[in-house]
């Protein structure tokens, strides 16, 4: 297994916390308290936990994350003061000292020596928010102990603290292969008090220096919050489909569209029809003509990477309106691992390197670092709030895929001989397209999420994390049509949610759970053996047929109302554990929150009984398999439900939220999407759908 550089130059590099899973502190609305201790863990190949000891306390900072706006106010709030029209008339003179001196009023620089302009203060308003990062903080090292592999299901297991086996069975840290965990403390500075008087919560950055081997930094991986988590919101967005490719496409068929003549179109057409596998037809779809669009490549083509970068900036606005408190990131960031433009004999020897993977990419964007800027990009913003972040069964994928494919290329706005023009630089491997291999998540779990599964507790609310898994062969039909089925979830993650019953949740408490599969995912129409009554020749009844308003307003009772006993729920959801997961969902969620359809799906769920249960009444809880744990209902309940009241009386729910990147084989346009979750006075309040602008 080939150890890439920048492991190999370091001595030891901050495991968690992280991106992907940020530690929330908790501070006084006063502002009393400014001194704090956490707990980090640590990878490294320093075997003496004495000698790690002493090199942690040489190199160890936070750095916060302020906002430029509102540093540049206070700037000149505090040039005011000693009168700035004084200092201003120095421009005029033309000595070197004065030169110098009227630079400074110009621009400023943060602690990472990015360069921020000073403008007129009438001009405040209209600045796009900037993430600047303030005076560095050193950190004392009190304490620091041995840590050793411990799993999920394990009593003693800490989310933040305990490395799990994944990490040392594939090897994720190379040669850092020792942990440790160290109690670290440190003092607020009056910058960021300041900050926090304008704004709910700061971010710090862990600076781990490292002279001549370069500094390592886990991004955004500490919150201090003055949030009693009452009232909050977050925003909820899956099925990124990030990759390096998104950014070149529409270069690539911009550049064909100029040189390519008509007349050589059904050549074209031909030769790469002969070029196509057997396999390859199989995961075709056949369509029954051809319908060219008119519409110009600019007003048709979809950048997953730009609805991201959109998001992004609409999510930045609500941080600084103090309206945002994090955003849930569930699966699919990635569409691959690997970056398409690396041929073959080069992947041999990469090993999923960070590098050289669409992981990169998405670290990019999150963080608005560089990128090469190509035709059709937007650009970006920093984000300026905590994310979390759990994988799907794309981001297990390791290679890329045709995007002729199931016609793949219609969801991004192609038409089929520009999926054609794409093959010359981004023709996929048909076998290895479909593959799966753990090791995809390198470098997501070393610069993103260390922690495929988690759980957080912010005031009397309980998010819980599971990773639904890879791509599941049970039902090959269902993978080839487009809606594959996932691993997910295990029996190790079902002892860890009875774990949480246990320990953790409480009656009363809000628990939203966060996976990639949807625990509920019914077939369009009604399946055969609930329909025998009917000619064989009428049409089956559909889904949209059984919302609950509808049938309500049909005089339906609520037992025919019900979808569990008259539609196959189980197509491309989890494969394993379906029915305790659906049980931990009625009996202990408020909302689930998935992805993975692309649609936008909502079902309420109650006990089948008709009758109230206490799912307490035993301890310790077990969940159980049972052949009928919940009756479900299916209608648009965050659209038809107008207050909290009846968004409570009619809980809990398990939702679809389509896609941010792409649209659905159903819904080709609906794309940019993300839900809105509103909690006022400690109740569920909305959890409605909503676009990003293209």
């Amino acid at each position: 297994m080939i150890e890439p550089e920048y492991l190999k130059r370091r001595n030891s590099l901050v495991v968690s916390p992280n991106l992907g899973h940020p530690l929330y502190i908790s501070i006084d609305s006063k502002l009393r308290q400014k001194e704090f201790e956490v707990k980090l863990l640590f990878a490294s190949n320093i075997p003496n936990l004495t000698n790690f000891e002493g090199f942690l306390r040489k190199n160890l900072k936070l750095v916060p994350i302020l906002e430029y706006k509102w540093k540049l106010t206070k700037l000149l709030e505090k040039t005011k003061k000693k009168g700035i029209w004084a200092k201003l008339k120095r421009f005029f003179v033309r000595s070197k000292k004065s030169r110098q001196e009227t630079q400074a009023i110009k621009e400023f620089t943060d602690s990472n020596g990015a360069t921020f302009d000073i403008v007129q203060r009438e001009k405040l308003e209209k600045l796009k928010p900037r993430a600047f990062r303030g005076d560095i903080i050193d950190c004392t090292v009190l304490n620091v102990q041995n840590v050793y592999e411990c799993e999920i299901d394990n009593p003693d297991y800490d989310d933040y603290l305990s490395p799990q086996n994944y990490l040392i069975k594939h090897e994720i840290f190379g040669s850092l292969n020792k942990f440790y965990s160290a109690t670290i403390s440190f003092r607020l500075t009056d910058e960021v008090i300041e900050f926090l008087n304008s704004f709910n919560f700061v971010m710090f950055d862990i600076l781990q220096q490292n002279l001549n081997k370069g500094d390592r930094i886990n991004y955004h991986s500490i919150v201090i919050s003055k949030n009693k988590w009452t009232n909050f919101k977050f925003l909820h967005a899956t099925d990124l489909h990030l990759a390096e490719r998104n950014d070149r496409i529409y270069e690539i068929v911009k550049k064909w569209q100029k040189s390519i003549r008509k007349s050589e179109v059904g050549e074209i057409v031909a030769q790469s029809v002969k070029a196509v596998s057997y396999f390859q037809r199989l995961l075709m779809k056949r369509t029954e003509g051809k319908v060219e669009t008119t519409k110009p490549l600019h007003k048709r083509y979809i950048n997953p990477n730009n609805n991201f970068r959109n998001f992004i900036k609409l999510a930045n606005q609500s941080v600084n309106h103090n309206e945002l408190d994090f955003v849930v990131l569930t699966g699919d960031i990635i569409d691959f691992s690997i970056l398409s433009k690396i041929n073959k004999e080069k992947r041999k020897t990469l090993d999923f390197n960070y590098e050289f993977s669409n992981w990169r990419i998405f670290k990019e964007i999150l963080l608005n670092h560089p990128q090469k800027m190509r035709r059709g990009m937007v650009s970006g913003e920093e984000i300026l709030c905590p994310i979390f972040t759990i994988p799907g069964n794309h981001d297990f994928r390791p290679y890329h895929y045709d995007l002729r494919w199931g016609n793949l290329y219609k969801k991004i706005g192609l038409n089929a001989n520009e999926a054609i023009a794409l093959n010359d630089e981004l023709m996929a491997n048909p076998i290895s397209s479909i593959t799966k291999n753990f090791r995809a998540l390198k470098a997501y779990l070393i610069e993103i999420n260390s922690s495929l599964d988690f759980s957080l507790k912010l005031g009397e609310n309980i998010f819980v994390f599971l990773n639904s898994g890879s791509d599941s062969f049970k039902n090959i039909i269902d993978f080839v049509s487009g809606h594959p089925s996932v691993t997910g979830v295990t029996n190790k993650q079902i002892r860890y949610l009875e774990d949480l019953i246990n320990k953790t949740i409480k009656p009363g408490y809000n628990t939203f759970l966060m996976v990639h599969g949807p625990p509920i995912n019914p077939k369009k129409t009604m399946s055969k053996r609930f329909s025998l009554s009917r000619p064989s020749k009428d049409k089956l009844p559909s889904l949209e047929e059984f919302k609950e308003s509808i049938m309500e307003k049909l005089g339906k009772r609520p037992s025919a109302i019900r979808i569990n006993d008259k539609f196959d729920l189980k197509f491309g959801t989890i494969s394993s554990n379906w029915s305790k997961m659906i049980k931990f969902c009625l009996d202990y969620c408020v909302l689930t929150l998935s992805g993975h359809t692309h649609q936008l799906r909502e079902f309420r769920l109650s006990n089948p009984q008709q009758k109230s249960i206490n799912p307490m009444t035993t301890i310790p809880v077990k969940l159980k398999k049972l052949d009928n744990p919940a009756a479900v209902y299916y209608d648009y309940y965050s659209d038809r439900l107008q207050n909290q009241n009846e968004i409570e009386t009619n809980a809990p729910y398990v939702v679809q939220t389509p896609a941010l990147g792409l649209g659905s084989y159903f819904r080709p346009g609906l794309t940019g999407a993300y839900r809105e979750i509103i909690i006022e006075e400690g109740k569920l309040t909305s959890f409605q759908v909503k676009l990003v602008k293209r």
